[in-house]
């Protein structure tokens, strides 16, 4: 009788780790990517309960973010024309819009996301400054440069997957 239990025991931990190990959950702020041996072969979007083949060797899910997502900028130096200095404080909102380039080309990693993203931020805001006297970011322009800061990011941070909504200075 004791050697039953053990084995129906055993059964029974198996088929719950296959169960567990075959069942992800996406809620609505996130997506997931599904890779099958380190191929990418499905993403899910859509909130739900998706199954996929047990363990982690043939199929892994990655979730990536699908919300408006921050970067900050505080007390930033930039030089405008006529060599004045502005300390600037920043931020841009933006969203991961094709999660298949966001993995291939950023890993997947919001932290390699942010980073890029701090690095073309700060050149557009430099750049934006830079062609400014020291009266225009408080003056009718300041919306302007916003928008020509954001347009400026737009092309290079698209080539990660990445959608730049909104900036503001």
């Amino acid at each position: 009788m004791s050697n039953r239990l053990i084995i129906i025991g055993a059964v029974l931990v198996a088929a719950l780790y296959v169960l567990f190990s075959s069942v992800y959950v996406v809620n609505e702020r996130e997506q997931a990517i599904v890779m099958r041996f380190g191929q990418i072969t499905d993403v899910r979007s859509e909130p739900g309960l998706y199954f996929k083949i047990p363990t982690d060797i043939v199929d892994s899910v990655q979730v990536i973010e699908d919300r408006l997502l921050r970067q900050d900028i505080a007390d930033m130096t930039v030089q405008v024309s006529g060599g004045a200095f502005y300390e600037v404080d920043a931020f841009l909102t933006y969203r991961i819009t094709d999660p298949v380039l966001f993995r291939q080309r950023a890993l997947g990693q919001l932290s390699v996301a942010q980073d890029r993203i701090a690095t073309r931020f700060d050149a557009a805001l430099r750049q934006v400054y830079g062609l400014r006297e020291f009266n225009a970011a408080l003056s009718e322009q300041r919306s302007q440069m916003m928008a020509e800061a954001r347009d400026l990011i737009r092309p290079e941070m698209a080539g990660l997957g990445i959608e730049i909504v909104d900036v503001r200075i």
